[in-house]
């Protein structure tokens, strides 16, 4: 090959690899990559947290035998519901009749002897105005008939202690409720301090479901108006509970191993459709105020942790790290990180890069 044929390849190589460098360049030139954004604004927003709750009377009611003697009757069926002076158990009363008898025959016998001694008063006095009695008889006689009126009250005590006695031989329920099984059977003698413990009662209306909730959730529904926070329960079968409930408790004391609070709500149960030792679900119907939420799809998460991509003025998108707080169906609260009326990417944030211009598609301002 002469040299003149040599130096037109080599220009057209030249000019061949000048063309492949410009192809690549324009290769590597991006178009903006098109996104919807969406507007932020602070709202307001139920908060419907589930969790795992118990049943819990809300007052369970010892039943307990005052007086000693041997158990007689059982007047009720294990488990069933009781109304309030239902009569539960009954002692065996004859030897407490006696008693009443026995106190009122010794007031009879009092009272007689206080109308003696009212009499002698009243005969000394007499004559003692008339300068026929000492100053003596009359303190005497005075001194006995008070001694006697101690004696007269003792006896009135004696017999309305032995009324009570009588009235404690009738075991009626407190409360209404659900009865639970019995310690001590017919027959059985009771001695208050030692096996005086002879069922439960358990009131259910209302009826207490408690549950255990992080800390600092717990913090923002303490600072909420109690008219705003309601509970559903939602029971074993999936079905709801046709009652809302009112939350009435928080615990002020902190689990050290779980990190929790203890909260009770309270939840009519008229019907009796609850009973205490359930499993359940509730769902707080609480409200964050003033709250910023996003959609889920929004939200990236890479190797810095979580993100969205925050678009300024000059259209181009920015990482910007922040914590998520509740999720709300396919939206989630965003408690550090963004602000009021900053514009995030809600679509399209797949194939952007931070620090690249974006084209815009179209806003959405969330409600």
């Amino acid at each position: 090959m002469c040299k003149k044929e040599i130096f037109i390849a080599l220009v057209w190589i030249g000019i061949l690899s000048g063309c492949s460098d410009n192809q690549g360049s324009k290769k590597e030139e991006h178009p903006p990559v098109t996104v919807n954004l969406m507007i932020l604004k602070v709202q307001n927003v139920e908060l419907p947290i589930e969790l795992t709750a118990l049943t819990v009377a809300s007052h369970p009611v010892q039943i307990r035998a005052r007086v000693e003697g041997f158990l007689q009757t059982q007047n009720y069926r294990e488990g069933s519901f009781v109304r309030a002076g239902q009569t539960l158990f009954t002692m065996d009363q004859k030897p407490f009749n006696l008693a009443v008898v026995s106190a009122a025959a010794a007031l009879g016998g009092e009272v007689a002897k206080k109308e003696n001694t009212m009499q002698n008063l009243e005969r000394v006095r007499n004559m003692y105005a008339q300068k026929a009695s000492s100053q003596q008889d009359l303190e005497a006689a005075i001194t006995a008939d008070k001694t006697q009126e101690s004696s007269l009250n003792q006896a009135k005590v004696s017999l309305d202690g032995a009324k009570l006695n009588l009235s404690y031989t009738t075991i009626a329920a407190p409360i209404s409720g659900w009865v639970d099984k019995v310690t001590q059977y017919e027959g059985s003698y009771i001695v208050p301090s030692q096996n005086g413990l002879l069922t439960t009662l358990y009131q259910t209306d209302p009826l207490y479901v408690d549950f255990s909730i992080k800390s600092e959730m717990m913090e923002k529904l303490k600072n909420q108006n109690e008219k705003e926070l309601s509970i559903d329960v939602i029971l074993s079968d999936g079905t709801l509970f046709p009652n809302r409930g009112k939350i009435s408790f928080f615990s002020p004391v902190v689990d050290s191993v779980t990190g929790t609070r203890m909260v009770r709500a309270e939840v009519s149960n008229s019907k009796g459709l609850l009973t205490p030792g359930e499993f359940v679900k509730v769902r707080i119907r609480g409200v964050q105020k003033d709250a910023l939420v996003i959609p889920s799809k929004a939200l990236m998460q890479g190797e810095k942790g979580t993100f969205v991509y925050v678009v300024d003025e000059d259209k181009i998108a920015q990482f910007r790290p922040v914590k998520v707080g509740e999720w709300i169906a396919d939206n989630i609260v965003i408690s550090e990180g963004l602000k009021d009326g900053e514009k995030i990417v809600c679509e399209g944030n797949a194939r952007v890069d931070a620090g690249k211009v974006v084209k815009i598609v179209s806003f959405k301002n969330e409600k």
